[in-house]
């Protein structure tokens, strides 16, 4: 009889075990699934905390630059301003950077400088400034530029762009 009760309480002892074990397993799996989901959102947090202070970075150490006669960090500031990179999108800021490097001989300055006022960004749309921006450019070999130029000397002059530039009149 002893070992009678001893085999229903081993039987017993297992069957405790068993579901022991089972509900820590699937507390587990819960738990490691969170785990890793945490992990994951932390990891992606931390990296989107990286990208505000490379963000932050770059901004500070090219508008030192810029702000000390570097052509590149003004154009490169123009563009982060223009495209809303890593800072509030501010077109008069933008086109007066570009204007900045422009003016010391950045040919694709020139070429932005061109579709500023082609476009009407950051300043009054003039279609005879976008020609001469454009102009600069193009001679320096810029394709776009002298696709763009193309258009607005169609839109400035429609009548010489067709036919026979010499009437008869």
């Amino acid at each position: 009889m002893f070992k009678k009760q001893e085999r229903k309480g081993f039987k017993m002892k297992t069957l405790l075990i068993t579901i022991l074990l089972l509900t820590t397993t699937i507390s587990l799996s819960a738990r490691t699934t969170n785990m890793y989901q945490h992990a994951r959102d932390m990891r992606l947090s931390s990296l989107n905390q990286k990208n505000v202070k490379n963000r932050s970075k770059k901004l500070f150490f090219a508008t030192r630059a810029a702000k000390r006669g570097n052509v590149q960090a003004q154009f490169d500031l123009a563009m982060m301003y223009a495209s809303g990179n890593g800072v509030k999108r501010d077109e008069r800021v933008a086109f007066s950077w570009f204007h900045k490097a422009a003016r010391a001989g950045h040919t694709e300055a020139k070429y932005y400088m061109g579709l500023s006022f082609q476009q009407g960004r950051g300043v009054k749309k003039q279609l005879h400034l976008a020609r001469y921006w454009f102009k600069l450019a193009s001679k320096t070999g810029h394709s776009k530029a002298i696709y763009q130029l193309s258009l607005v000397e169609k839109a400035l002059f429609p009548q010489s762009m067709g036919g026979n530039h010499y009437s008869m009149r």
